[in-house]
């Protein structure tokens, strides 16, 4: 008998199904799906049996031999069809998009697990909250839909407080009581320990945790765990979508707007559109959840596509934190050169003076976005990348530092072009509003995080217990703290600059501001006492800030629609991102410009070609066209893709910069 096998490698030209024999002994054990080794020129790969049956006898050439099969684990049939779907959509190989779904590679034996038939229903080890009347119309109506054959999409679009999780979890018990499992998405596991601790707390030992964290025995114990069915709830960021199950009856994705969802190496898939397409050929009820829905998810839902379920309050009636919008302009002519304004200096010291605890918000690491000097208008920019290097400051060192390759120079006692001893620091970062706050409040004791400081789960769990233990008053960061924590101190909520990416050349800036403020906002207000929130800004009647200042999602919406459909922008087209990066800058311009020619001859609407807005990133020059089609798969861009394979192929590109 001889087999057609996907290999877990990456082919050109479309091909990626090879044809090997099967050895006697293994005969009977052969089914689609089966896990196999194989050689493959001078190496031997994994690969997923495609087709079987087929007799040696036809072949006028002897083929090679499958080397061993794994008996523990099979990629259900629908998993490959949906890897098929995968190769045409975001235009990776098939072999890529197989490989999605295969456990670690793990040399040493190991101890089988105990299988079990998936059918017995959990032990719950706490009592779930009583919903509100909101959350139980919902809850009832997705609970009847679990067990329909005709299962739609459906948002559940709820403000920041509003108690989304408490659904996730009836849901999640009435699936199991089906006897089916669960996958629950979260945009990362260290930004959303709330989340998995409720799971945790009243699921217990049917949890099992994936995350880039673990190690390969680690994740291949939960490829154990879920698969047969061992585990019924599967927690994780986009990675434990592709834990293969053939009796999964749910899949969360939690704040389904988060940028963290689209991977950003080949395969390029978003795990939403992933997760749609698993819900479709599995029969899964898939549920979308967020505050601040992307603005196509939105489409959807109010197209039709998807149901929507709006939860308009918080939970336990808990009020939405007011927002003041200051002026920054209005600042400057008052001559307070503070990065934080008088009206927030205020608030801080109420804070203080009621023991509550306060959040202030920069989207920037560094003490300074750039360097420069005053007489001559030089720039310190990265050798490599050709932006500007940020300066950082610690407690034994003052650096520059680029924020892509992680350059570090020392910083220039003089212009190296002029000689000038003028050198000045523009910009705000952490580091810089650390310490005006130190400045300003002495006696407070203030904790700076960002990514840098907060490395892993760990240092995030004691930092979230930290605050919730009230050893902090002021916290200062960046972007982590928008994500997902609830710390009831916390009555303040300041944004030092809320027009950091405002305006960058990217037709989701706006949706973004309006996000990140939106988020970081709900992170006041979180019990009995209203929250407040500061906003300040050089540009206070911008549409993004105005409406996150009022929570107003829906008039955002509006907005924000009238120009995508006008500009022909997702949702109304699907976009393409293709990038040309090389050393040398006469060849990454001359193939951007062949696909160019390429795109116009088939009278594909794109934009470009030019530079990208980071023009030089580890010392490759970067050009990109943005490609809009009407809808994907494309036949047309699948054999220019095959063709122009020395390019970079980003499929509903969330990264345009």
């Amino acid at each position: 008998m001889i087999v057609n096998i996907i290999a877990e490698i990456r082919t050109h030209g479309g091909e990626g199904v090879f044809s090997y024999a099967v050895p006697e002994e293994l005969t009977d054990q052969i089914q689609v799906g089966s896990i196999v080794s194989i050689p493959f020129g001078r190496k031997t790969v994994r690969g997923v049996v495609e087709e079987q049956g087929m007799e040696q006898g036809a072949r006028s050439y002897k083929l090679k031999n499958i080397i061993s099969l794994n008996p523990e684990f099979k990629i259900p049939e629908s998993y490959i069809d949906v890897a098929k779907w995968v190769s045409e959509y975001y235009l990776c190989s098939l072999g890529e998009a197989i490989s999605m779904f295969l456990p670690p590679s793990i040399n040493r034996p190991r101890n089988k697990k105990q299988e079990t038939d998936g059918s017995e229903t959990s032990n719950i080890k706490q009592k779930l909250n009583q919903l509100t009347t909101d959350q139980k119309e919902i809850f009832e109506k997705l609970a009847k839909s679990l067990s329909s054959d005709q299962k739609k999409p459906a948002l559940v679009y709820g403000v920041t407080g509003s108690g989304k999780t408490e659904i996730y979890l009836h849901l999640a018990k009435k699936t199991i009581e089906l006897g089916k499992s669960v996958i629950l998405l979260v945009p990362e596991i260290v930004l959303t320990p709330q989340n998995i601790e409720r799971f945790e707390e009243i699921f217990g030992q049917d949890v099992v945790l994936m995350h880039s964290g673990l190690s390969k025995s680690e994740k291949f114990h939960c490829y154990q765990s879920f698969y047969p069915g061992e585990k019924k709830i599967i927690v994780g960021p986009r990675s434990a979508l592709l834990v293969p199950c053939e009796n999964i009856g749910l899949i969360i994705i939690d704040e389904e707007q988060e940028d963290s969802y689209k991977q950003e190496q080949n395969p390029r898939y978003d795990a939403v559109g992933l997760a749609e397409k698993l819900a479709e050929k599995l029969n899964i009820q898939l549920v979308l959840g967020s505050a601040t829905p992307r603005i196509e998810t939105y489409y959807k839902a109010k197209s039709g596509i998807y149901d929507l379920y709006n939860i308009s309050n918080r939970y336990n009636s808990l009020i939405l934190p007011t927002a003041e919008i200051i002026d920054l302009k209005d600042e400057i002519k008052r001559e307070n050169f503070s990065p934080i304004s008088e009206k927030l200096q205020r608030r801080l010291t109420a804070v203080l003076k009621n023991k509550e605890q306060a959040i202030l918000f920069l989207n920037r690491r560094g003490m300074a976005t750039f360097v420069s000097c005053r007489d001559c208008g030089f720039v310190a920019n990265c050798p490599s990348c050709d932006i500007p290097l940020v300066y950082h400051i610690n407690q034994s060192d003052k650096y520059l530092i680029c924020h892509h390759c992680q350059k570090k120079v020392s910083i220039p006692a003089k212009c190296p072009d002029c000689g000038s001893f003028r050198i000045k620091y523009f910009g705000s970062g952490v580091e810089k509003i650390e310490m005006e706050i130190e400045r300003l409040f002495p006696k407070a004791r203030i904790k700076r995080v960002d990514a840098k400081v907060l490395r892993n789960h760990r240092e995030y769990e004691k930092f979230y217990r930290d605050f919730r233990d009230r050893k902090f008053d002021i916290v200062i960061g960046t972007q982590i703290l928008a994500k997902g924590f609830d710390i009831p101190g916390v009555s303040l909520v300041g944004i030092i600059s809320a027009d950091v990416g405002l305006h960058l050349p990217h037709f989701r800036a706006s949706e973004r501001i309006f996000r990140l403020i939106t988020q970081v906002s709900g992170r006041s207000g979180r019990r009995q006492k209203t929250g407040q929130t500061i906003i300040q800004t050089y540009w206070p009647n911008s549409a993004a800030i105005c409406f996150a200042a009022k929570h107003d999602f829906p008039s955002f919406y509006e907005a924000e629609i009238k120009k995508r459909l006008a500009k022909n922008y997702p949702p109304k087209s699907q976009i393409i991102r293709v990038l040309s990066e090389h050393e040398m800058q006469n060849t990454a311009k001359r193939n951007i410009e062949n696909l160019s020619s390429e795109l116009s001859k088939h009278q594909i609407e794109y934009i470009g070609p030019g530079v990208c807005f980071f023009q030089r990133l580890n010392n490759r020059f970067r050009y990109q066209i943005i490609i809009k089609v009407d809808k994907l798969p494309n036949k047309i861009i699948t054999e220019i893709y095959h063709n122009q394979q020395n390019l970079t192929w980003d499929v509903d590109a969330i990264n345009l910069l």
